[in-house]
């Protein structure tokens, strides 16, 4: 079944229920780690629950896996690390809840998820138009905080300022996102109406930063050190007395956790 079909009962419930009506919007994300030999693809698949004042875009493994363990953190604050009576750990863990004005995301470092703020894409709209599976969408084009430029096809006919990822803030509902070089490509799959209730997602490890440079500079250590954000090392001082560190210290030197 196409979207479009979709697409009518989407907005005969939205101008049913108004702005609380939350659709649920699935998304694939094509990501070729080697811009040259284009034949290594990752492909992840999301889910996007929104409405005109919030959302949550995350993957279904992750939701699942954070539900199951989000009782596993002990009542002294102590991180549970033993992922080993999990069945499947998710292949994507990030998400990003949006509560009006504000967009968190979490991404993982290591065995960690880093929540923070991200910064407002500045839109560009586009002369071109084409129509998406019935929609009547336009392009626009935002470059990055980081300097990378992205372009999105969105449609007004649902008229949510939503998308994938980081990808808000539009007149309309986005419905294909990618890079210029076309290394990171988003399509929305499906898109009908839904009773799930929009919330972020729980995580065990979580590390609340108070910039998204903290996050950035984070990411730059652990891909110079690994170990830092992957468990306890076990070190010894010149006596051979253990002076191991819980992933809880060691962290607390590279992160400012927010109150």
């Amino acid at each position: 079944m196409k979207i479009k079909t979709f697409g009518f009962l989407v907005l005969g419930f939205i101008s049913t229920y108004g702005q609380t009506a939350v659709i649920e919007v699935n998304y694939e994300t094509k990501i070729i780690q080697d811009s040259i030999n284009k034949s290594q693809i990752n492909i992840y698949s999301s889910t996007l629950l929104c409405n005109n004042l919030e959302s949550s875009y995350y993957s279904r493994e992750a939701k699942a896996f954070y539900n199951r363990n989000s009782n596993e953190t002990n009542t002294t604050g102590t991180i549970n690390t033993n992922y080993g009576a999990i069945p499947k750990y998710p292949k994507s863990v990030s998400s990003v809840y949006k509560n009006k004005e504000n967009l968190i995301v979490s991404m993982p470092v290591g065995r960690y998820i880093f929540t923070y703020e991200e910064p407002k894409l500045k839109w560009e709209i586009l002369n071109d138009k084409k129509d998406i599976k019935g929609f009547k969408s336009r392009l626009a084009r935002t470059t990055t905080d980081t300097g990378e430029i992205f372009f999105a096809w969105f449609t007004d006919d649902i008229a949510i300022p939503d998308g994938p990822f980081r990808f808000k803030g539009l007149s309309g509902l986005v419905l294909e996102v990618y890079n210029k070089n076309r290394t990171i490509e988003i399509y929305a799959t499906d898109i009908k109406k839904s009773e799930e209730i929009i919330e972020p997602l729980h995580y065990i490890t979580n590390v609340k930063t108070k910039s998204k440079n903290q996050f950035l500079e984070a990411r730059k250590t652990y891909q110079e050190n690994p170990s830092i954000y992957n468990g306890n090392m076990r070190i010894f001082d010149e006596n051979g007395n253990e002076t191991t560190k819980k992933m809880t210290d060691r962290i607390k030197s590279h992160t400012t956790f927010l109150d």
